[in-house]
């Protein structure tokens, strides 16, 4: 017994002098001019050293502490006179605080309150001696957080210890309902990588909660731990079938990604040039093609679109020369229909016409008819009868409408001479009705709107002729 103690008060002397060194170190740290990076390698491996020395003598840990506390706080305050660096440390440090008090709370939810707490003299222990300071604001909140969590964790230890029964039987209940919960997410059907992960991610989080309760005095213990052991298999097994599965699918579909980027390379060698709406289709069975390796789709997606842009590029130069070869076309139209409001006469109305059907390009119909409307303006001026004005614009209409607008003009045409031959039938239907004793002037009324309607037919079989 006596060589057993006199070991352990060789150990904790050695232990005492190692600290000892450890503070001399970080004195000739504090003076050093190393680069700041450097200083801040060895600074972090001074921390770590310390906290895997053990105990010293008790009557010299409180002085030894001191020193120590000290020398980290000279440290800091000298790195910290470089404001960049500063920030830096400072935010590093707040997330390694913000870790530390969320690893607390976790401990609090364990069932087995004595490892709770064997577990949080780790965290104390590295908050104290291995994490720098933060903003004073924040300083006095996570100080705040990390004593409350402490103080639950001794509390709920000393409360465990008296009532053990009672923090059982309530972590049985506990256990039971995480059973439940990871059984009912088992159960779930998942049909894509994305749910499966998701799955996964909420059983992990159920798991080990149930995991962190940890073992416990109850006959109901032994029957949880084989319920769970069997929930974990399933999940396992079904896991493992499913992603097994992704790789022939992920296979499939790299193959059907390479498909269509060697295709678009063969164009590229062939010089092919694309519509846009077939570049828009390909890109769209690109998006389409899903379960692909992260890695793998992002090089055939780089590859894919470079040489989409080379098809848009090509695309949107010939485009280029298109809307060139319009805009001159656009110019001489724009001079034609100058001429012909200045110059147009009926002596050589044909003459221009003829000029119009060589241009290649059509006039859009809002422009059209404010021409019409001018020159019908023109024609009456001169005294022009109504129906060779409309004759002649309509020979020049037609001349220029694109081929769309001539098909609706047809179509409008033809159904207006299908309703004016329905209204001759009609007036011809009405005239066998009308007695021989009836007024002459109702017989010669119907014949006149029948003259009417047919000198109205003749007209617009006229102007269907100019589109035909």
């Amino acid at each position: 017994m006596s060589e057993k103690k006199g070991k352990i008060i060789v150990n904790i002397r050695e232990n005492f002098q190692k600290k000892t060194k450890l503070i001399e170190s970080l004195k000739n740290l504090n003076i050093s001019k190393v680069k700041i990076e450097e200083k801040e390698n060895i600074f972090n491996s001074i921390r770590r050293k310390w906290v895997s020395i053990g105990k010293v003598p008790s009557h010299q840990s409180f002085n030894l502490n001191n020193s120590y506390k000290h020398q980290i706080k000279l440290y800091y305050d000298l790195v910290y006179l470089n404001n960049d660096f500063k920030e830096k440390n400072l935010y590093k440090n707040l997330i390694e605080k913000k870790e530390l008090i969320n690893n607390l709370k976790k401990l609090i939810d364990y069932g087995n309150k004595v490892k709770a707490y064997k577990d949080s003299l780790k965290i104390i222990k590295r908050w104290n001696f291995l994490t720098g300071p933060t903003k004073q604001n924040h300083e006095i909140n996570l100080n705040k957080e990390f004593d409350d969590c402490v103080k639950k964790i001794k509390e709920s230890k000393k409360d465990y210890l008296s009532n053990k029964e009672k923090y059982n039987k309530q972590s049985i209940e506990n256990k039971k309902r995480l059973i439940d919960n990871m059984r009912s997410i088992c159960d779930e059907e998942c049909t894509d990588k994305i749910s499966w992960i998701r799955k996964i991610k909420f059983y992990e989080k159920s798991k080990e909660k149930f995991i962190n309760i940890g073992p416990l005095e109850d006959f109901e213990n032994e029957g949880l731990w084989k319920e769970f052991k069997e929930i974990n298999k399933k999940l396992l097994i079904e896991k493992n079938s499913f992603f097994k599965n992704l790789k022939k699918e992920y296979s499939n579909n790299l193959k059907k990604q390479n498909e269509l980027i060697e295709n678009l390379k063969d164009s590229q060698k062939k010089e092919k040039v694309f519509a846009n709406k077939d570049l828009q289709e390909l890109k769209k069975k690109f998006n389409n093609i899903k379960n692909v390796p992260f890695r793998r789709n992002k090089e055939n997606r780089n590859i894919f679109f470079d040489l989409l842009n080379y098809f848009y590029k090509k695309t949107g130069d010939n485009h280029s020369e298109k809307k060139e070869a319009e805009k001159k076309n656009f110019e001489r139209i724009d001079d034609i229909i100058n001429e012909i409001k200045e110059n147009l006469s009926k002596q050589n109305i044909d003459d221009e016409i003829e000029k119009l059907s060589e241009i290649d390009v059509s006039i859009p119909i809002k422009q059209l008819n404010e021409l019409s409307d001018s020159l019908g303006k023109k024609f009456k001026d001169v005294g022009h009868l109504q129906s060779n004005i409309d004759s002649n614009i309509l020979k020049i209409k037609s001349v220029l409408m694109s081929e769309k607008d001539k098909t609706l003009a047809k179509i409008k045409i033809k159904n207006k001479i299908n309703e004016i031959k329905k209204q001759i039938g009609q007036l011809e239907n009405n005239l066998t009705f009308i007695k021989s004793d009836t007024a002459d002037s109702i017989f010669n009324n119907v014949h006149n709107q029948i003259k009417k309607f047919n000198n109205d037919l003749i007209l617009q079989k006229k102007k269907l002729n100019h589109f035909i």
